[in-house]
C-alpha cells in the first residue's frame, strides 16, 4: 500500500469526495444544540452552506479567502481532534498529546485546502436527507443518511454524529457508497508508519509535507 506522502492524488480524491458529502453539514455551528436532532441540523444546513457556494467568495478566484471561511465554519463543526486519533489508530496510544495536537492540525489543513481546490464544481446538487428509522431520543450517537444527486448519478452518505460533553453533535465519520473514511485515512497513516520503521514523528512531518505540497 502507498503512503499518503506518495500517493497524493488518491488522498486528493478521497477528501473530493469528502468535501462533496460534507457540504451539506459543514456549518451546524450555528445549529449544533441539542434540542435540534441531527437530522434537522443536517436538513437546515445544507442551504447555508450551498449558499455559501453561491457568495461572492469564489473559492477558485479567492482560494485564501475562501478556505479561511470555511475553515472557520468548520472548526467548531467537525470532531477533528477525535478523527485524527482515530486515523493514527494504535500509533496514537504511544504518542504524546502536542504530536496527536499537530497531526490534527495537518489534518485539518488538508481536508480544508482541499475543498477549496475541488469545490467549485459542486453547485446545484440536489441534496436529500432520509428520515430516521428510529426516534433519536436520548442517543450520544445517530446515523444520517442523505442521498446527494449529481450529473454523474446519486451517491449514499451515512453520516456518524456524536454527541460531545456540550451536547452539542459533532461529525465524526462518514460512509459513501459503502466506503468508510476513517477505515480508509487510518490504513493510509498505519502504512506510512510501517514505511518509515514505525517513526510516528517521521510519518506526521511527512502528512504536513504532504499537504504544503498540495
Amino acid at each position: 500500500m502507498k503512503t499518503w506522502v506518495h500517493s497524493p492524488s488518491l488522498v486528493r480524491k478521497i477528501a473530493q469526495s469528502f468535501w462533496m458529502v460534507c457540504i451539506a453539514i459543514c456549518s451546524l455551528n450555528a445549529y449544533a444544540q441539542s434540542e435540534v436532532g441531527p437530522h434537522q441540523v443536517v436538513e437546515e444546513t445544507t442551504g447555508k452552506v450551498l449558499a455559501l457556494l453561491e457568495s461572492e467568495v469564489d473559492p477558485v478566484a479567492k482560494p485564501d479567502e475562501f478556505i479561511e471561511k470555511m475553515s472557520a465554519i468548520l472548526d467548531p463543526v467537525i470532531a477533528f481532534n477525535y478523527i485524527a486519533k482515530g486515523v493514527m489508530g494504535v500509533h496514537a496510544k504511544n504518542s504524546s498529546q502536542e504530536q496527536i495536537a499537530q497531526f490534527a492540525q495537518a489534518f485539518k489543513k488538508g481536508l480544508v485546502n482541499t475543498y477549496g481546490q475541488g469545490v467549485s464544481g459542486f453547485k446545484g446538487l440536489n441534496i436529500t436527507v432520509l428520515p430516521p428509522q428510529k426516534p433519536i431520543g436520548d442517543a450520544r450517537r445517530a446515523t444520517v443518511v442523505q442521498e446527494i444527486r449529481s450529473s454523474s448519478g446519486v451517491n449514499k452518505v451515512s453520516y456518524t454524529m456524536a454527541k460531545n460533553r456540550q451536547n452539542q453533535w459533532k461529525l465524526i465519520n462518514l460512509i459513501l457508497n459503502g466506503i468508510n473514511f476513517g477505515q480508509t485515512f487510518r490504513g493510509q497513516f498505519a502504512a506510512a508508519v510501517e514505511k518509515n520503521n514505525g517513526d510516528v514523528a517521521k510519518t506526521i512531518a511527512d502528512w504536513e509535507k504532504g499537504v504544503s505540497a498540495q
